[in-house]
């Protein structure tokens, strides 16, 4: 896979992982006050999750491969995954 390709795919998933980072972060940063140590915990875990799948994204760019990432991909809905159910828990308490 050459690395216009390889960008090509990573471009998208960089961009929607921005698009979850940022009001993470920004919720995060405005409401640190208003809510208990649980929320806030909560709060940096799924930043945390989220920058680990924003720094997937970049390694699917950046990391030269033969094939289509598959792993790596996968790995990505995996923490979209574990950041929406870190979410639902955050929210319940």
């Amino acid at each position: 896979m050459n690395a216009r390709t390889r960008w090509q795919l990573a471009v998208p998933l960089i961009g929607l992982s921005l698009l979850m980072i940022v009001p993470a972060v920004g919720g995060t940063w405005v409401f640190w006050s208003e809510f208990g140590p649980t929320y806030r915990a909560l709060s940096v875990v799924i930043c945390l999750v989220l920058l680990a799948q924003l720094g997937l994204a970049v390694s699917i760019g950046v990391r030269p491969t033969r094939d289509v990432p598959w792993l790596r991909i996968g790995l990505i809905a995996v923490t979209f995954l574990v950041a929406c159910c870190v979410a639902a828990v955050r929210r319940s308490v």
